[in-house]
C-alpha cells in the first residue's frame, strides 16, 4: 500500500494508525478545521502531507465550516448533520449533548478528481467529514480503489445517496464495520465494539442489496445509536 487519503484529519488518528500498520506509505491529510493546526504542530507523523481544504462536489468555492466549540473535534458542513444528529438531539449515549453551531469559518473547496489529479490514485480514502460525506464522494466521477465512509444510523438517506452514486462509479462490493446496540447478530454486518476502527475491514464484502437488508433492519433513525465505517470496492 503506497498512498492513502485521510480526508476529515482532525487530531490525526487514522494517519497514526496508518504510520503504525503500513510505516511506508504516504498519506494526505485533508482537514477544512484550520483552528485544529497549531494542535497538531508537536505530533510526529511520517510520510504526512497536511493541506487546508473542504472536500466537497465543486472546486474551488468558499463554503461555510460550523465548528461545535463543546464537542471536541466537532464540525460539519452539513446543516442537517447540525440539526438532526446525536450530537443535537442526544441519544441514550449522550444524554446532555449540548452542540452550540453558532461559529463558523469559512473554506475553499475541493474535490477528489483534484487531490487525485494531484497526488495520484490512492489505495484507499477514508471519509469522515460529519454528514457530509455525499458531497465527499459526489467529487468523484471516476471509480477509485478501495473507500471508507463513516455512517451514523440517523443518516438513512445520506447513506442511500452514497451508495447510489458508488454503484454509478462501477463499486460493486460492500461492507460495514461498526457498533450495533443489538450486539453481533446479523450475518453480514461486522460488530466493532468501538465503532469504526481504523484500517479494519469487514469480515465480508457482499452485494448492496445484501447488506442493505442488515442496514435496514438494524439502523433505527430516531434511535441515534449505531454507526460505523461502510467500506467499498
Amino acid at each position: 500500500m503506497d498512498l492513502i487519503f485521510d480526508i476529515g484529519f482532525n487530531m490525526g488518528d487514522f494517519t497514526k494508525t496508518c504510520n503504525k500498520k503500513i510505516p511506508d506509505c504516504k498519506i494526505i491529510g485533508v482537514e477544512a478545521n484550520k483552528l485544529l493546526f497549531p494542535k497538531l504542530k508537536n505530533e510526529n507523523f511520517k510520510n504526512l502531507t497536511l493541506i487546508n481544504y473542504l472536500v466537497s462536489d465543486i472546486d474551488g468555492q468558499n463554503k461555510k465550516l460550523w465548528i461545535d466549540p463543546n464537542q471536541s473535534g466537532i464540525s460539519t458542513a452539513s446543516e442537517k448533520f447540525m440539526k438532526h444528529s446525536r450530537f443535537t438531539k442526544g441519544s441514550k449515549y449522550l444524554k446532555n449533548s449540548n452542540s452550540d453551531w453558532t461559529f463558523s469559518i469559512d473554506v475553499k473547496t475541493i474535490t477528489l478528481d483534484k487531490l487525485i489529479q494531484k497526488y495520484g490514485n490512492p489505495d484507499i480514502i477514508k471519509i469522515d467529514v460529519e454528514g457530509h460525506e455525499f458531497e465527499v464522494l459526489s467529487g468523484l466521477t471516476k471509480k477509485a480503489n478501495k473507500i471508507c465512509f463513516e455512517c451514523h444510523e440517523e443518516e438513512v438517506e445520506k447513506i442511500n445517496n452514497c451508495i447510489n452514486h458508488l454503484k454509478y462509479l462501477g463499486y460493486q462490493e460492500y461492507g460495514f464495520i461498526g457498533y450495533i446496540d443489538e450486539g453481533d447478530i446479523y450475518e453480514n454486518i461486522t460488530f466493532s465494539s468501538i465503532g469504526d476502527p481504523y484500517l479494519v475491514e469487514p469480515r465480508k464484502y457482499v452485494k448492496w442489496e445484501t447488506l442493505k437488508k442488515d442496514i435496514d433492519q438494524s439502523f433505527n433513525e430516531n434511535r441515534r445509536v449505531n454507526y460505523g465505517m461502510m467500506w467499498v470496492k
